[in-house]
Parts: C-alpha cells; sequence; structure tokens
C-alpha cells in the first residue's frame, strides 16, 4: 500500500495543541491514534497500530529511516488490533479485539500472520463463536479468573478454510521469540462446570508450515499459567490448589511432573518468571510479603538466589529485557511509584540517561531486541500530564527522533503528584493527586475516586482519562490504595481481611482528612466515586455523613450476595475459602455482613446519590441496585438511577460511556461545583 504521512493521519509529531476550553468527553474517550508500537530485530522498522478517525484501526509499519511516514496494511472494521509482534524482520503475528461488546466478553482475540510489506496474510485461529469467549472477573485472591460466555453466536462459518483454522478458543499465549523464528505458542483455556477456566493447554504452531503440536498433554490438573524453558518447552505449571492456595509443578527429564513449592494461602513464595539458554532460572520471591526479582542458577526449588531488583514499599511485577544475540539479562521494566527501569548493561544505562536528559518530566521506557549489537531504541515516554509519546534514540550518534503521539488532539493535562499518609492505625496509605484546573488558591471541590477490585492496586502515576477529565473541570481528585488492595505486600492486602465498611472506609476518610489538612480539599465539598467495590465505598462514604454526594457505579448493596452460592458468580475455590477469609463467612459472619451492607443503612443513606448498572451484570446483577434504589425511594429521597440495557460489569459501548461520564459531569457540577 501507498506510504502515508504519519502528520495526515494526525499522528502529530508536535507537541499537543493548544485548547482554549477544557478537552470533551469524546476527547478523553477517543482511541488512541498511535499505540502498542514494537520495534523489529533489526532495528529497521516499527510496527505499531494507528487509529486516524478514532473508528477504525489499521496494522502500519514505520521505516526508522523514514520516521514521518507510515504503511498501513490492514484494517478491521469493529474488530481492532489488539497486540502486534515480530516473528522475524520480515514477518509480523496480531490479534485483535472489540470496543462494542456490552457485557464485557471478548471477541476471541483470533492470530493472523502477515508479511510486512501487506503479502502473506494468513489467519491461524477462529475469531468465531460466542460460546468461546472469555471475559476476566476479578478474584478474591487479588488477581482475575477467566469465565466463559454462555451464549452462543458468531461464525459457524463451515468452509474448508474455516475448518483449517484453530478453535476461537485458542489464543497467543507469550510474545513469539525472534530466537525461534515462526513459532508460535498458544494457548486454551478450558472451562469447569461453572464457567470459569479450570486449566490451560498449550500448542506449539509453525506458521510456515501450519503443523501443530500439544505441549502439555499429560501435565497437572487445576494449571492456568506455564513457564517455558529457553526451547520452549513446559518446564514450570503454576496453578491452585483448589482450597485457595497455590501450587508450582516442575517437569523432570522424563515428563513427569512433581510439586514444586506450594502455598496454603495465596500466592507461591516462590514464582518461576522465566528461564535463559544457560538454565538459569529469573523468578519472584516474596520478601515480608512483597515480591522482588531473583536470579537462580539453578532449577531447584532450593537453590540458592541472587535478589536483582526489589523495593522496600511495592510488589514488583517485572518485565525482562533479555538481548536477543547473547540472552543476557539487560534491564528490568517494572512500576514503583513511577515506570522505570533498573539496567544491567552501561551502555543502555548511558542512553537511558541521556534519554531522561532529554525528555525530562517522564518517565521513558526503552525497548529493542538486539540490544547491544545496534544502536536504535524504541522510547515509549510517559507522564503524568500527557498520555504516552513515543520516539526513536540512535545511542551512536545521539539523535533523539519523534515518532508519533498517542492522542495529540488533546492539551498537556494536570499534574499528579505521589504521596503517602498514614492511616488512623499507623499503615501507609499510597496517595495519588490530580491537581485541578482552578482560577482561584485555596482548598478545591474534591473528587475522591475509589478503585474496583477491591484486590488490585489502583494507584498509578501516569496520565489517566478518568482523573484528568475530572481535574480539567476545576476539581482536585484524590486516589488512594486502601488496605486490601495489592501492590504493597502482604501486610497491606490481609489489612483488608473482612474490613469492607470498616477501616477500609476508614483509610478513605484519613486520606480526605489528610488532603485537608495540606489546604488541598474543601472538606464541605467532596463527592466519592467509584465503580464495583469503588461503588459500595461511594455508598459506604455517603452513609457516614462526610461528603457532599456520591458516585456509585456496579456497586454492590447486600454483601450477603456476593458469597451466596446461587448469586454470586465466583467461583467454588473462591466461594469456599477465600471469600470467606477477604469478605466474611456467610454464616460466621452473617451479622458483619449485614451491617456493612447499604441496603440495610436506608436512614443514613442522606445526600444526593446517582446510580447507575447495567442490566446484564452477573458479578453485581441488577437487584442490587433495584432494592436500594426502592427502599431509598420509599423513604422519600429517590436517588438519580440510569440502567444501560445491554451492559454487564462495565460500560463498554461507546454511547453508554459518553453517557455516564456526561451524568457524572453535571451530577458533579449540581452538587459540588467549582468556585470558577
Amino acid at each position: 500500500m501507498k506510504p502515508c504521512s504519519l502528520l495526515t493521519l494526525a499522528l502529530a509529531l508536535a507537541g499537543p495543541l493548544a485548547h482554549a476550553e477544557p478537552p470533551s468527553i469524546a476527547d478523553f474517550q477517543r482511541p488512541p491514534a498511535f499505540s502498542g508500537p514494537v520495534l523489529s530485530p533489526d532495528g529497521k522498522h516499527v510496527a505499531a497500530i494507528i487509529n486516524p478517525d478514532g473508528k477504525t484501526t489499521a496494522l502500519a509499519v514505520v521505516d526508522t529511516d523514514k520516521p514521518s511516514e507510515a504503511t498501513p496494511l490492514k484494517a478491521f472494521g469493529q474488530a481492532d488490533i489488539r497486540d502486534i509482534y515480530w516473528l522475524d524482520n520480515d514477518r509480523l503475528a496480531f490479534t485483535v479485539r472489540s470496543r462494542v461488546d456490552g457485557e464485557g466478553w471478548r471477541v476471541p482475540p483470533g492470530l493472523w500472520t502477515v508479511h510486512r510489506d501487506g503479502s502473506g496474510f494468513k489467519q491461524w485461529v477462529d475469531a468465531g463463536p460466542q460460546s468461546l469467549l472469555w471475559r476476566f472477573v476479578e478474584t478474591p485472591q487479588g488477581g482475575r479468573a477467566l469465565q466463559r460466555s454462555r451464549e452462543g453466536f458468531g461464525s459457524t462459518d463451515s468452509t474448508p478454510q474455516n475448518k483449517r483454522l484453530l478453535d476461537a478458543g485458542w489464543s497467543l499465549f507469550q510474545p513469539p521469540s525472534p530466537a525461534r523464528p515462526g513459532e508460535l505458542i498458544l494457548r486454551r483455556y478450558v472451562a469447569d462446570g461453572q464457567g470459569l477456566a479450570s486449566h490451560a493447554d498449550l500448542l506449539r504452531l509453525d506458521a510456515a508450515t501450519g503443523e501443530r503440536k500439544p505441549l502439555t498433554e499429560g501435565a497437572p490438573a487445576k494449571v492456568l499459567d506455564w513457564v517455558l524453558d529457553a526451547a520452549g518447552q513446559p518446564a514450570f505449571a503454576m496453578g491452585t490448589d483448589g482450597r485457595g492456595g497455590s501450587r508450582v509443578m516442575a517437569r523432570a527429564a522424563d515428563g513427569s511432573w512433581s510439586t514444586w513449592s506450594e502455598t496454603a494461602d495465596g500466592e507461591p513464595l516462590r514464582q518461576p518468571l522465566a528461564i535463559d539458554r544457560a538454565g538459569r532460572l529469573y523468578l519472584l520471591v516474596s520478601e515480608n510479603g512483597r515480591k522482588a526479582l531473583h536470579r537462580a542458577d539453578s532449577l531447584a526449588p532450593d537453590a540458592p538466589t541472587t535478589r536483582l531488583v526489589g523495593s522496600s514499599v511495592y510488589r514488583v511485577s517485572p518485565r525482562l529485557l533479555r538481548d536477543l544475540d547473547t540472552d543476557e539479562l539487560m534491564g528490568v521494566h517494572f512500576e514503583a511509584d513511577v515506570p522505570q527501569t533498573a539496567w544491567f548493561s552501561p551502555v543502555l544505562a548511558a542512553a537511558q540517561a541521556e534519554i531522561d536528559r532529554r525528555l525530562p518530566g517522564a518517565a521513558n521506557i526503552v525497548s529493542c531486541q538486539r540490544c547491544l549489537a545496534l544502536p536504535t531504541l524504541l522510547v515509549t515516554s510517559f507522564s503524568d500530564r500527557r498520555p504516552p509519546r513515543y520516539f526513536l534514540f540512535n545511542r551512536e550518534s545521539g539523535t533523539l527522533t519523534s515518532l508519533a503521539s498517542s492522542m495529540p488532539w488533546l492539551p498537556e493535562g494536570r499534574p499528579r503528584q505521589v504521596a503517602a499518609t498514614s492511616a488512623r492505625d499507623g499503615l501507609r496509605l499510597p496517595i495519588v493527586v490530580t491537581h485541578p484546573v482552578q482560577a482561584a488558591p485555596g482548598p478545591a471541590p474534591t473528587v475522591l475516586l475509589v478503585h474496583g477490585g477491591p484486590w488490585v492496586r489502583g494507584n498509578h502515576w501516569a496520565w489517566q482519562a478518568e482523573p484528568q477529565f475530572y481535574a480539567s473541570r476545576g476539581y482536585l481528585v484524590l486516589e488512594a490504595d486502601f488496605r486490601g488492595s495489592a501492590g504493597y505486600g502482604g501486610r497491606h492486602e490481609r489489612a483488608g481481611d473482612k474490613q469492607w465498611g470498616l477501616k477500609m472506609q476508614d483509610d478513605l476518610d484519613d486520606v480526605v482528612a489528610w488532603a485537608v489538612k495540606q489546604g488541598l480539599t474543601d472538606p464541605q465539598r467532596v463527592c466519592i466515586v467509584g465503580a464495583s467495590y469503588g461503588g459500595y465505598a461511594a455508598l459506604m462514604g455517603l452513609s457516614r455523613g462526610q461528603v457532599a454526594c456520591a458516585v456509585a457505579q456496579l456497586a454492590p448493596t447486600h454483601l450477603s450476595l456476593l458469597t451466596s452460592r446461587h448469586w454470586a458468580d465466583f467461583g467454588e475455590e473462591a466461594l469456599y475459602y477465600t471469600l470467606p477469609r477477604r469478605l466474611g463467612d456467610p454464616v460466621a459472619d452473617a451479622a458483619l455482613l449485614r451491617a456493612n451492607s447499604p441496603v440495610n443503612l436506608i436512614d443514613k443513606l442522606q445526600g444526593p446519590l446517582l446510580l447507575m448498572y447495567g442490566a446484564l451484570d452477573t458479578r453485581v446483577p441488577l437487584a442490587h441496585g433495584t432494592a436500594l434504589r426502592d427502599a431509598l425511594t420509599a423513604a422519600g429521597r429517590p436517588p438519580e438511577w440510569v440502567v444501560y440495557p445491554d451492559e454487564g460489569h462495565g460500560f463498554y459501548k461507546w454511547e453508554h460511556q459518553q453517557d455516564a461520564w456526561r451524568r457524572i459531569e453535571a451530577f458533579l457540577a449540581t452538587h459540588l461545583g467549582p468556585k470558577n
């Protein structure tokens, strides 16, 4: 296809455009114009996802010698390109996603390969029947489980070509390795009787010949994740023990499996990540409840380890950067207070220092494959004030070349401050503050934005649309990783056990008190906003009488229903072992669950309230919302109410996302309105 100017495709090479008025809701929610770039092994091309009109994505290839031009290869209409990978210097693999599925079910990602000139286009995995669709649901263990669709629609094509495709249950397991060109490792989740993933199979696919080879026949039960050795063979299998604990199995030379490590409650204390060509193991090791990256010289479960990257505050979730030629570990990407890299290569550490000098005030993440042999580096530049920008850096010439901005139509946003305070019992509470646009000095009206989960990390320094949206409307935004949140170690997570509506809610009050003491927040003008657990916290915050208003989306109102075998969509292991510990036992803790259920606090729920639900939600069925709405209405305090008829546990359709933000914007303006 004919090359197109990146400028023509609205991938601005200059800075963002100036705006007299704050950006519109559509500006914030429009998909990135340029995203997901990956550098080819030889450093001569960048493949990326482009979306010039906000509607249709395409795979594009950029010559690093002509960074202002891009060659679009393929568009997919409603199914957006999700991830792209280089198989070698000439061939690409990619998967797709959907922007329009209402209940959060993923259109199967499929799998395609294509040459970088657009020739040789081939599909390997079907993106068909919805009966094979999966979605992620939150788990009490602090992670996510996969749930299979119970509906059935989609492709029923039985042509010879379609019959040759792998079924839609297969997806790419890990990025292809140019060290084994043309080899694709695929994974298929297998559902249990409740529709939750019970185990995962692996398959090797040769993209040149189409040959397929199963990799996990005879593997242990309840395995959901794998670690492969340098030859691409399964070496470790990781899953649960069926009782709320975790198990790591190791494969012997004769193909048999044995227990490598086992933890009765929660994650493994040692978790394998990768094996290099020299047979060394990279693994996560628990240090006072926080995971750190270590390396061992053998695969033995008791092998001595060397600590590579760790933190006294954060759990490390590393991405290893290994050189394609030598397989040496060049560095590790991870997120502490900001995204960063620990470099073990002096050459790349020096390049990082120069990039940081040229792009100040940003977290500049460098990627490469033949990192030492070739000079070209791809830079993804994150900041708190703007979406990612992309650059090419030549470490020999020192040339830094702008490639594209992901959302060039947005002006620079507001600064985000990383801070912390102590809860009333001394627990450290991480905070992110997004400062507002405000004409007058002094305390600001504040949105306390509470993350869902709740067993996830919610605080991230980098630019995010929702807090920047509120800040652009004149509100200070507070985000807190209250007790129970992940990412800060076992003590922080376990401090939230059976504390819904109690100490978890105290933490949010303590964060607001900190912001008031700092002179940031007007205590009379605080609105608490959240979805899922965040919606529950919004209701409980309103019940305490310390906020001016609340916006509760997808909010559970009967805690007992979340633990009910008849209502909940958690798996049996979570219902019988994990939820009783994390949330409360439905029998032994019945009084606790009742006392902290918003539907039982009608007399205390005083003040303006906006309730928003999805009619098809299975995680928080609509009955949670209608019971609360009806009780408040009977008490003479009807809330503002909206139900999106074809949405589930999340608002996925473009028009619903727009409508939800318009309603929240109007609600905040009415009940919290900024002085300016």
